[in-house]
């Protein structure tokens, strides 16, 4: 099987890196590589000046995309199962935007689409969702799955460090990038729960209507008072079937430090899934670093080398996208804190909302 990477950074470096050095003898090889035309010399004859040339290329099978970002990845994994090629990514950006599509695609043409690593990391999530749902009905989906933020409250709340020098520890270790907006904010966890809701639930769901509310108000005073109250702050993405509405969030919450919840830490995420017929199922690894996501995209072109069942996403359904707001919150005004009933947060120095198991 010969594959063509688009994006030889940290996690198209690291699917390359074990691709050569663990893959020689189970017939898997890449045979084509865009990147910059820095990369030319350390690629030597697989370095293609263009996507085209590894979307296109007769010799490639299948094509992994690590390039990150929408517009320019999204042509490019059109372009590849518009022409007969399987496609592996990491990237749940263009994932969440366009996977309705994707899928449609790759039924189309009779062949793969896989984003096993675009949600927690070297965690198997999705495979392992859609072996449950052919059984069970999932109805509720709730966890961890920011390495980044997650490594940064670790650093707070058990080293002391501050918000900034956490966050660069963060940088500085690889697990968070130069503008780590994206997971500050939730919006990288917005669209890793719109994939895993969308493909338990059946339904498309839209991204942008999902709420969301970052961890940047969380300071050591936040964490030593919750910390004195038995609780612990942890950044959670939740979703759950009300009736004719799914219920969606991604926000601070305020856990018991008896919760399994509390123990996550640093780069480890943790998700649980719940279903009517197996009940509560817990999936935990580590969701940030080159080699667990690089890991993640290589389990999918093994999959897709020996064959295994192909898997159409198919959203028939329609739910109504709302919130968790009418719960308690945890406020915190500098001085003191209490638990209120959905408060307007913009008069708080920091909130999140009380997390029920």
């Amino acid at each position: 099987m010969n594959i063509g990477i688009l994006g030889a950074g940290t996690i198209g470096g690291g699917v390359l890196d074990i691709i050569d050095n663990k893959l020689n003898d189970k017939g898997v090889k890449v045979v084509k590589v865009f990147d910059m035309p820095s990369k030319k010399e350390l690629l030597g004859e697989r370095y293609a000046e263009s996507a085209d040339e590894v979307c296109l290329c007769s010799d490639v099978d299948v094509v992994i995309e690590a390039l990150g970002g929408d517009k320019f990845p999204y042509d490019c994994i059109v372009k590849a199962l518009k022409n007969g090629k399987s496609v592996v990514t990491s990237n749940k950006e263009v994932v969440a935007a366009h996977m309705e599509e994707f899928y449609d695609l790759a039924k189309s043409r009779g062949v793969y689409f896989m984003a096993e690593a675009s949600v927690g990391g070297g965690i198997p999530l999705i495979c392992s969702l859609i072996d449950e749902i052919k059984v069970n009905k999932v109805n509720r989906i709730y966890g961890i799955i920011n390495g980044t933020t997650n490594f940064i409250l670790t650093k707070m709340q058990k080293e002391s460090m501050s918000f900034d020098a956490a966050l660069q520890t963060a940088k500085d270790l690889g697990f968070a990038e130069y503008d780590a907006t994206a997971d500050l904010e939730g919006l990288d966890m917005t669209r890793k729960i719109r994939i895993l809701s969308s493909i338990a639930y059946g339904a498309k769901i839209n991204v942008d209507d999902i709420y969301h509310y970052g961890i940047s108000g969380v300071t050591e005073k936040v964490l030593a008072d919750a910390d004195k109250k038995g609780y612990a702050i942890k950044f959670v993405a939740e979703s759950k079937v009300d009736g004719d509405k799914v219920k969606m969030s991604v926000e601070p919450v305020l856990v018991q430090k008896s919760s399994p919840l509390s123990a996550i830490n640093y780069e480890y995420n943790a998700v649980y899934i719940d279903c009517d017929l197996s009940g509560t199922l817990g999936f935990y690894g580590k969701g940030a670093g080159r080699y667990p996501t690089a890991a993640a995209m290589v389990s999918d072109v093994l999959r897709i080398k020996s064959g295994s069942e192909k898997y159409y996403y198919n959203a028939d359904k329609e739910y109504a996208v709302d919130t968790f707001l009418a719960d308690e919150y945890y406020v915190f005004d500098g001085k003191e804190s209490k638990i209120v009933a959905a408060p307007d947060r913009n008069k708080y120095a920091f909130s999140a909302r009380v997390f029920k198991i």
